[in-house]
C-alpha cells in the first residue's frame, strides 16, 4: 500500500468559491439570508480517496486506478472478484471530485490526480465511442465480456462522458493541448449517443394508460439524467448547435416523464425507467439535478419547472417524513447509501443556484445532514478526520451500519460536500438532527390474520416493474376477510392508501399448450411437422413490455410460436416477421441484435427461473446460449431458415429438459414459459407483455398428450368479463362502513399500484386500529391481491434542531402541496 500524499488533504471551506456543478457560471449573489457559521477546516478530506487511488502505467500511459472496496476495520484495498481491479464507473466520478477540489483550492496535485483518472477513462473508450467498464489488472487488461463491463453506451459510458466534459472545461484554462484530447474523446461518445438515440422524438408509449415519452435514451430516465449533466457541462464550455439539440432531446423526455402530485401516487416523481411508471430508486436519480442545470444553461423554464415540481412534491417527502432507498409501490428505507443522498443534495443545490430560492439551500443542507448522523440509525456515516464514508444503513440501530468504506460511497459523499460548500446557508444545517416527526405508517398485509374464509398468503418480491413490500401479499376471494392491525402514533387526519394489484379483467389470460410430438422432431427449420400444433402470437401493441412506439405493425414486427414435447425435449418453433436479420455477434454478445429469448420456470409456481436462453443465427452458425450458466445450452439443437417471402425467418429448436432444469415431464405438467424479442432500441415484445425476468410473470405452458385435452382446459385462451366493480377491494376501519376500491382498472395488464381508499381523510386517535379487508368484486370466482397500506398524515411535520438549540420546522400540506419552513 502506498502512503497518502500529505500535500493534498483537506479543504478549507470558503463561501464564495464555486465548484463542479454550474462551475462555468459565476456564483449567485449571496442574499442576506445566506450567512451563518462556517464548518471546520477539515470538512472535506481526500485522504481515503487518495488511498484508494493508485497511479499505474498501462504501457506508456500513466493512469490512476481506483480500488473499488475497502472493508472495516483495516480498510485495506479489496477488488471486485471476477469483475476486475478498477472500474471506469468509479474512476470517472473520482475525476469529478479531483476537478472540483482543484477548482476550490487551486491545488495542482488534485489536478494531476484528475488527469490520471481521465487517462483511465479514455483508455476504456472504444473507437466507436462506447466504453468498457473494468480492467482486470495493473497492466490494463480490459474485461470485455462481463455483464458489468460489456461494450456499452449505458451507465459507465455516460459517467465517463460527464468526467470528460468537466475535464475539458477545467483543462481548457490550464493545459489547452490536453483539453483538446479530452474534447476529441468527449465528441466521439456524444456523436455515438446522438446516432443511437436520434429517433422517435415526439412519440409516446402508453403504459397502464400513462403517456410516456418514447425517446428517453435506453428507456432509462436516471441514466439519461447523467448523460444530460455531461451534455450540459460540455455545452457551457463549448456552446454549439449539435450539443444543444441533444440536450433538448434528452431533457424534453425527462421533463415530461413526471407523474402524480403531492396527493396522488407516484407523488410527482420522475420515474427511473419507462416501463415501470410507479418505480423510483435513489441511487443515480439525477433527474432534478440535470433538469435544473440544463434549464439554466439553455434558458428553458419548463425544464426548471419540472425539476422544481418534483423537488417540491416527491423529494420533499424524504425530508418531511424520512429518507428512502426506493419506492414502488410502498416505500423502502433499508439499504440507504451515499449515492442516494448525493443526488438529493445536488438537485436542491442546482435549484438554489438556478432559482435563487433560499429554501432549496436549506433543503440541501438538511439532506446533507444525513452524512453527519441525521439518519435512521443516528450514526454519522462520513468521518471528516479520515475522509471515509460508510457504505450504507441497513437498519435503525448502530450495529446495522455497514462500516465498509468503498470508492463509490466516499466519492458520492465528497461530491455532496463539495456542492454544499458553496453555500453558508446550506452549511448551517449539516449538524441539525430530527427531534420530532409526524410519521407515516406502513402496514403490511401479512401482519393481518384471516377473520373469515381462507385468505391466501403468498410469497413474491419483484414483479418486473414493482415489488411486493416484505416479499409477501394476500390473495382474497369471495367470502375472505383479512383483519389487519396497525398503530397510529399520533392523533389526527390521515390518508389511507392501499398497495394492491390493478387487474385488466377484460384482457385475455393466456394458456399455452404443448402437445406431445408423435416422433422426435427433425430440427431443420422446415415446419412440416407443426401444421396441427396451436400457434400463439405476439402481434399487438399491448404485448410490448417497453418500446411500443418503435413498433412498425404486425406485418413487420411480430412473431408466432409453437411448442411440442417428448420425454427428452421441449421443442420450439418460432416464425418471426422481420424484414432484415442482423446478427454479427456470437455467444453472450447476441443480445445486441436479432435473437429470440426464452424463459422457463420448471415448477410453474412463479418462484424463480430455471432457464433463460437465446436462439440466434450467428456468423458461426446457429447458437443457443444459456444465460444462467453463462455457456452454451448443453445438447441443444437449433436450425434457422429465412422465410420464402423474404419478410422474416424461422427458428426451430430441440431443447433437452435436463438442460432446462426441468424434471419428469409428463402430461398435465405446467411450466412457466415466455418467448420474446426486441424490435429495435430498448424495446421488447413478448407473449404476455410482462417482464419475463420475473418468474411469476410467465405464461402457463401445459404439456398434453394431444389436442383433445384442450376441452378439459377450457380452451387455449380464457376471456373474462368486465364491469365497474368486477374485481374490487373492500376496506373498513374499526368496524365502520366499507370503502370500495375497484381493481379492474388496468387498460393493458395487471400491475401493482398505490391508490387512495375512501373519499377523504380519516380521523384517527392515537393507538390501535383494525382494517378489515375483503374481496368486494361482482365477478364470481375472481380474486384481488393486496400488498399493504400506507397510513399518511394529511399535514406532514418534522422538527430539526441545531447544535445551538435553534430549530427548523418543515411542514407539508399534502392536500395543496404547500410547503412551510419555520425557524426559531
Amino acid at each position: 500500500m502506498r502512503a497518502v500524499d500529505g500535500t493534498l488533504r483537506r479543504l478549507t471551506i470558503v463561501a464564495s468559491l464555486v465548484v463542479l456543478v454550474s462551475a462555468s457560471e459565476p456564483a449567485l449573489p449571496v442574499s442576506a439570508q445566506d450567512g451563518g457559521p462556517h464548518p471546520g477546516p477539515e470538512l472535506i478530506n481526500l485522504d481515503h480517496l487518495l488511498f484508494l487511488t493508485e497511479p499505474v502505467q498501462f504501457g506508456d500511459l500513466p493512469v490512476a486506478i481506483v480500488h473499488i472496496y475497502s472493508e472495516y476495520p483495516e480498510y485495506e484495498w479489496v477488488d471486485a472478484a471476477g469483475e476486475g481491479i478498477s472500474a471506469v464507473d468509479d474512476v470517472a466520478r473520482a475525476a469529478l471530485v479531483y476537478l472540483g477540489y482543484y477548482e476550490q483550492t487551486g491545488d495542482v496535485h488534485a489536478l494531476e490526480q484528475a488527469r490520471l483518472c481521465l487517462n483511465f477513462v479514455r483508455y476504456l473508450q472504444n473507437d466507436d465511442g462506447t466504453f468498457h467498464n473494468f480492467v482486470y489488472d495493473r497492466e490494463g487488461t480490459i474485461n470485455t465480456q462481463g455483464h458489468t463491463s460489456y461494450k456499452s453506451l449505458g451507465w459507465w459510458a455516460v459517467r465517463s462522458l460527464w468526467a470528460l466534459a468537466e475535464g475539458y472545461r477545467v483543462f481548457s484554462g490550464v493545459d489547452p493541448a490536453y483539453a483538446a484530447e479530452l474534447q476529441a474523446s468527449y465528441r466521439l461518445t456524444e456523436s455515438a449517443l446522438a446516432a443511437a438515440h436520434s429517433e422517435h422524438y415526439g412519440e409516446y408509449n402508453l403504459v397502464h394508460g400513462m403517456r410516456i415519452p418514447a425517446w428517453i435514451p435506453n428507456g432509462s430516465a436516471d441514466e439519461a439524467s447523467v448523460a444530460l449533466l455531461a451534455l450540459t457541462a460540455y455545452y457551457r464550455a463549448d456552446p454549439n448547435p449539435a450539443t444543444q439539440v441533444l440536450i433538448e432531446y434528452v431533457a424534453d423526455g425527462i421533463a415530461q416523464y413526471r407523474l402524480g402530485d403531492s396527493l396522488t401516487y407516484p407523488f410527482g416523481m420522475h420515474p427511473v425507467t419507462t416501463n415501470a411508471p410507479g418505480y423510483w430508486h435513489a441511487w443515480g436519480s439525477h433527474q432534478v439535478h440535470a433538469l435544473a442545470e440544463a434549464g439554466a444553461a439553455l434558458g428553458r423554464q419548463d425544464w426548471i419547472d419540472s425539476a422544481a415540481q418534483a423537488a417540491d412534491t416527491f423529494l420533499v417527502r424524504q425530508l418531511v417524513f424520512e429518507h428512502i432507498k426506493e419506492i414502488g409501490i410502498l416505500p423502502r428505507r433499508l439499504g440507504q447509501i451515499a449515492y442516494g443522498t448525493n443526488m438529493m443534495v445536488q438537485g436542491y443545490m442546482a435549484l438554489y443556484h438556478t432559482t435563487g430560492d433560499a429554501r432549496y439551500a436549506q433543503f440541501a443542507g438538511l439532506a446533507t445532514s444525513w452524512f453527519f448522523g441525521n439518519n435512521m440509525a443516528g450514526v454519522p456515516v462520513y468521518d471528516p478526520a479520515t475522509g471515509r464514508c460508510f457504505d450504507g444503513l441497513d437498519g435503525t440501530v448502530e450495529w446495522r451500519v455497514n462500516r465498509n468504506a468503498g470508492a463509490e460511497s466516499t466519492i458520492e459523499a465528497l461530491l455532496a460536500l463539495l456542492a454544499v460548500s458553496r453555500s453558508p446557508l446550506a452549511l448551517r444545517y449539516l449538524d441539525y438532527r430530527e427531534i420530532e416527526v409526524r410519521p407515516y405508517v406502513i402496514v403490511e398485509a401479512e401482519q393481518g390474520r384471516p377473520a373469515t374464509g381462507k385468505p391466501d398468503l403468498r410469497t413474491r418480491d419483484w414483479t418486473g416493474e414493482a415489488y411486493f413490500s416484505g416479499g409477501h401479499y394476500y390473495s382474497l376471494g369471495e367470502g375472505d376477510v383479512l383483519a389487519v392491525p396497525f398503530h397510529a402514533p399520533q392523533p389526527g387526519d390521515y390518508w389511507l392508501y392501499t398497495a394492491y394489484q390493478r387487474e385488466a379483467v377484460a384482457a385475455r389470460e393466456l394458456q399455452l399448450v404443448a402437445p406431445r410430438a408423435p416422433a422426435p422432431i427433425v430440427v431443420n427449420g422446415v415446419l412440416d411437422e407443426w401444421d396441427d400444433v396451436p400457434v400463439f402470437s405476439a402481434n399487438t401493441a399491448r404485448q410490448f413490455l417497453r418500446g411500443a412506439a418503435l413498433w412498425r405493425g404486425p406485418e413487420v414486427d411480430s412473431f408466432d410460436v409453437q411448442f411440442m414435447w417428448d420425454d427428452e425435449h421441449l421443442y420450439i418453433a418460432a416464425t418471426v416477421r422481420d424484414p432484415v436479420h442482423e446478427q454479427d455477434e456470437v455467444g453472450p454478445g447476441v443480445w445486441r441484435q436479432d435473437a429470440l429469448w426464452g424463459y422457463i420456470d420448471a415448477t410453474g409456481r412463479g418462484t424463480r427461473l430455471s432457464a433463460k436462453f437465446t436462439l440466434a443465427q450467428t456468423p458461426q452458425g446457429s447458437q443457443v446460449w444459456d444465460w444462467i450458466a453463462g455457456t452454451w445450452l448443453p445438447q441443444a439443437r437449433l436450425a434457422w431458415q429465412p422465410l420464402e417471402t423474404g419478410n422474416g425467418y424461422i427458428y426451430e429448436a430441440a431443447l433437452p429438459f435436463r438442460s432446462l432444469r426441468v424434471d419428469r415431464p409428463e402430461p398435465g405438467k405446467v411450466l412457466g414459459v415466455e418467448v420474446g424479442r426486441g424490435v429495435g432500441g430498448d424495446s421488447f415484445l413478448d407473449l404476455t407483455g410482462a417482464d419475463p425476468d420475473t418468474a411469476a410473470n410467465l405464461a402457463d405452458l401445459m404439456l398434453v398428450n394431444d389436442l383433445s385435452d384442450l376441452d378439459a382446459l377450457g380452451g387455449a385462451e380464457v376471456v373474462l368479463t368486465s364491469g365497474a366493480h368486477a374485481v374490487a377491494l373492500g376496506v373498513s376501519l374499526d368496524g365502520g362502513p366499507q370503502m370500495i376500491l375497484p381493481a379492474n382498472t388496468a387498460p393493458d395488464r395487471r400491475y401493482l399500484w398505490l391508490d387512495q381508499v375512501g373519499d377523504g381523510p380519516l380521523s384517527l386517535e392515537a393507538g390501535a386500529h383494525i382494517l378489515n379487508v375483503t374481496y368486494a368484486g361482482t365477478e364470481p370466482g375472481r380474486r384481488v391481491v393486496v400488498d399493504g397500506f400506507l397510513v399518511q398524515p394529511v399535514v406532514a411535520r418534522r422538527v430539526f434542531e441545531g447544535p445551538d438549540g435553534a430549530c427548523l420546522v418543515l411542514i407539508v400540506d399534502t392536500r395543496t402541496g404547500d410547503i412551510t419552513v419555520q425557524e426559531g
